[in-house]
């Protein structure tokens, strides 16, 4: 069997890459729509260069008049994939939440002129591994969790089942 370090290792750095990201979800810039950047920017691209129409027709018609609503959700949303996969807490819940935002950016963003399509295949695929294996059990708080939500699941807790299932 092979060592899960690596696998600790790459799920910490992704989930840097998630808190970084969310970094430039800016409330006080409106979420870009002051400047023109940031998120405010990338809808805007995503809009121009539609690849599904009804994912234009949602940014376009639910999106934009809930602004500021959706940036805080991005923001929020980004914070905890990044912080659920760098201190691998709930790792599996942290990686079904970065496979739906990663789809979502990737749906938005694959016609927009100059993006490479590779790179958010691998947004998506990381958190596909992730979800799949034990990658919060190195370097990650779910070690701890799992024995005695273990013993708790074989006691017949249902709710011990759930949890176990998302760590």
């Amino acid at each position: 069997m092979a060592p899960l370090w690596p696998l600790g290792l790459t799920r910490i750095l992704y989930g840097y890459l998630w808190w970084q990201q969310s970094g430039w979800k800016v409330p006080s810039d409106d979420f870009g729509r002051k400047s023109g950047g940031g998120l405010w920017y990338w809808v805007q691209q995503q809009i121009q260069y539609p690849t599904v129409a009804a994912h234009k027709d949602f940014l376009v018609n639910v999106m934009i008049p809930n602004w500021t609503f959706f940036g805080w959700m991005a923001l929020i949303t980004e914070t905890f994939i990044g912080a659920t996969l760098i201190l691998g807490l709930g790792t599996r819940l942290g990686s079904l939440v970065a496979i739906g935002m990663a789809a979502n950016i990737t749906i938005g963003i694959l016609s927009v002129p100059h993006e490479w399509g590779w790179t958010y295949t691998m947004l998506i695929m990381f958190p596909v591994l992730f979800l799949l294996t034990d990658a919060g059990r190195s370097f990650g708080v779910d070690a701890f969790l799992v024995p005695p939500l273990d013993r708790a699941a074989a006691g017949g807790s249902r709710l011990a089942q759930l949890i176990r299932w998302l760590v």
